[in-house]
């Protein structure tokens, strides 16, 4: 019963010492040369924070942020402030503004003036035309009465053409011509004077 209690004891003993030697030449230098490489990268890890980043950190705190806020930030500000917000509201209520309102007025007028001609000139004298021309043409081929009838009807609608078509004419030039010749000289000139005399002027307050 000694000797069968104490074989399993001697085996485990065997093993251990079998396994010993390998652990020790083989993890300990592995386990230790982790810990060289881990002690390796923090010391580069501080060398780098130490001697490239917190000199970097210093420069950009206390230099280049400074120089970036007084020499770009706040003179854009300035600019922006004085000079760009002034001249480009100046321009908006004084030259664009007037400019657009006169220019959409226009359109407006002209709209209307072209759906005037368009009705006067285009559907009524259709409606007349189909009325007191084709009608009567088609009756006159119906019972046989070309010469008096046609003839008449078709002198009396070049004449009412060519009158239609000179008082077009004159509503044309009236209506339309005039007023955009006026926007031309009263509006169009002045503004696009005043903005060159504000760009000069812009020109001559940013550059001297």
């Amino acid at each position: 019963m000694v000797q069968q209690q104490g074989q399993p004891q001697q085996g485990g003993g065997c093993l251990v010492a079998v396994v010993r030697p390998v652990v020790v030449a083989v993890v300990v230098p592995l386990r230790l040369l982790w810990e060289l490489v881990v002690l390796i990268g923090r010391g580069v890890g501080w060398v780098v924070d130490k001697v490239l980043l917190w000199p970097l950190r210093l420069l950009w705190r206390y230099l280049l942020r400074p120089l970036l806020k007084w020499l770009v930030v706040e003179p854009l500000r300035l600019l922006w402030r004085y000079v760009l917000e002034p001249v480009l509201g100046f321009l908006w209520n004084y030259v664009l503004e007037p400019a657009w309102n006169g220019t959409v007025a226009v359109a407006r007028g002209f709209g209307r003036v072209i759906a005037w001609l368009g009705y006067y000139l285009v559907a009524v004298p259709l409606r007349a035309c189909w009325r007191w021309v084709l009608v009567p043409i088609g009756k006159a081929f119906q019972h046989g009465l070309w010469r008096p009838v046609l003839f008449p009807v078709l002198r009396a609608l070049w004449l009412a053409f060519r009158w239609a078509w000179r008082i077009g004419g004159r509503i044309w030039r009236f209506t339309v011509v005039a007023p955009c010749r006026w926007v031309r000289r009263g509006v169009w000139w002045p503004v696009k004077a005043e903005i060159r005399r504000v760009a000069r002027e812009v020109r001559r307050v940013l550059f001297g």
